[in-house]
């Protein structure tokens, strides 16, 4: 009988360098963060622009509702225009960080606009001798348009602003700095009808 060879026991590198068994999870643990965050990222944005979307259609359903001067019993236009909002966000939006603005104007060329002067300098000096006090709080404002849900044939611009949180940290710094949040804002600008 012939003699068995023995093999070495030695270490060979290029024997080592040329194995296969465990690469994939080698690749796999390099690609994962990556496709993890991309998965992530389409998720967080597809939420932003579903949930500026629902604020837009609230905003917009609301200035109609308010244009037509209908209210429930008991409530203002305002009360009455800040529940449809929180009732057309769906639970998606908390209503205690929704803001609704209502600036009311006599017409649409003076929407943000402000209270023009009297006098050519200063022009910030007292109501009604250096500025034409529009919306009647005392002060030169950069816009004059007056706080309330207008009258019969005023144009009235509802503003809707809500701080959506950003939860993937790499998106948040993206979309938002280091704030945490991205404020959304749906405008929307109608003449109220004769009530």
């Amino acid at each position: 009988m012939k003699a068995r060879r023995r093999q070495a026991t030695h270490f060979r590198p290029i024997r080592f360098l040329k194995r296969k068994e465990g690469s994939t999870v080698v690749e796999f643990a390099i690609v994962a963060p990556v496709l993890f965050l991309l998965l992530m990222g389409t998720v967080e944005t597809g939420l932003v622009l579903f949930a500026n979307s629902v604020l837009e259609g609230a905003t917009s359903f609301a200035s109609r509702v308010g244009k037509s001067g209908f209210t429930l019993n008991g409530q203002t236009r305002e009360q009455y225009i800040r529940s449809r909002v929180v009732a057309l966000s769906g639970g998606l939006l908390n209503p205690a960080q929704i803001t609704i603005t209502t600036l009311a104007y006599s017409n649409f060329a003076n929407v943000g606009q402000p209270e023009p002067c009297i006098t050519a300098s200063p022009c910030n000096g007292a109501a009604g001798v250096n500025f034409q006090d529009v919306n009647g709080n005392g002060t030169r404002d950069m816009d004059m348009g007056r706080s309330t849900a207008g009258g019969s044939g005023d144009v009235v611009l509802y503003r809707v602003t809500y701080p959506w949180p950003i939860f993937t940290p790499i998106v948040r710094r993206v979309l938002s700095g280091n704030s945490g949040t991205l404020t959304l804002t749906a405008v929307s600008t109608v003449r109220n009808e004769a009530f």
